[in-house]
């Protein structure tokens, strides 16, 4: 399926580049992948997560999300890519401070996600991050076990808000979330997020502990349910909103693991 689309698209003349996201795929899928890329003649941006980048390629790879879209438009800009793991360092280093002034917050960190893709990269940053023995969880909840006779979590957002209110019982110091807009998707599904996040919030707090909760919004203006009013229910819930998924996991990993800032806000890709 990806080869056909790659010929559409190279075919397509309003196509000026192309971007490829997938998960690993096998050995000899990647070979084909390969060979097939690099008969292309138009800019290639791929982001095959949990992936090596081969050590030749015609495309471009890079390892998360933000970074695929952000070569993309370099590229089309004719500019180099920023290669920065925050956008707004020093928005995120005031934001930092803000979180810790309430005092210490508790280890590990609980991912509540709907989307899959979301989910892996999550997952692959955290463990680079914490290390694969950190007191961290990181669920997609649009995966079967879930889905079960009831609809996907991005329609249907009871199955997140369930967990959520049962936070108490993992006890970690933040929670992470992902929000998805778009035709298809609930009407407006910040208010269920945002009013189980408060809750959530508010449990900790009268049992003795603090937890954060940390999130991005995938989504654009045009969207039906709006991208600003999404992020602003989210934030008056008290949920720290990234503008990226990356991002969103680096914040909450330097929220548990405070040291990784001079790694983490210093340092580009």
């Amino acid at each position: 399926m990806t080869l056909f689309a790659l010929e559409a698209l190279v075919d397509d003349p309003s196509t000026e580049a192309i971007v490829i996201v997938s998960k690993p795929p096998h050995p000899t899928v990647l070979l084909r992948l390969e060979a097939a890329v690099a008969r292309i003649r138009k800019p290639v941006v791929a982001c095959v997560l949990g992936a090596e980048a081969p050590p030749r390629s015609a495309a471009t790879w890079v390892d998360t999300l933000d970074a695929a879209a952000d070569a993309v438009v370099a590229v089309l800009a004719k500019r180099v890519p920023s290669g920065k793991l925050f956008s707004n360092p020093s928005e995120v280093r005031s934001r930092l401070a803000r979180c810790h002034a309430g005092g210490p917050i508790g280890p590990g960190v609980l991912g509540l996600y709907t989307g899959g893709t979301l989910a892996h990269e999550a997952h692959l940053l955290l463990d680079s991050l914490l290390g694969h023995g950190a007191e961290s969880r990181i669920l997609d909840l649009g995966d079967d076990q879930y889905t079960v006779g009831r609809p996907h979590p991005m329609i249907d957002p009871q199955t997140r808000t369930d967990m959520i209110l049962k936070t108490d019982k993992e006890r970690a110091g933040v929670l992470l979330v992902d929000l998805v807009l778009g035709r298809g998707s609930h009407p407006n599904p910040a208010a269920p997020l945002a009013s189980a996040v408060r809750q959530a919030i508010a449990t900790a707090e009268a049992a003795g502990r603090r937890m954060a909760a940390v999130g991005s919004v995938v989504g654009t203006a045009g969207d039906p349910q709006g991208l600003a009013s999404q992020v602003a229910q989210l934030e008056e819930a008290g949920i720290e909103v990234l503008p990226s998924n990356a991002e969103a996991v680096r914040f909450a990993a330097l929220l548990v693991k405070p040291e990784l800032a001079d790694t983490l806000l210093e340092v580009v890709r």
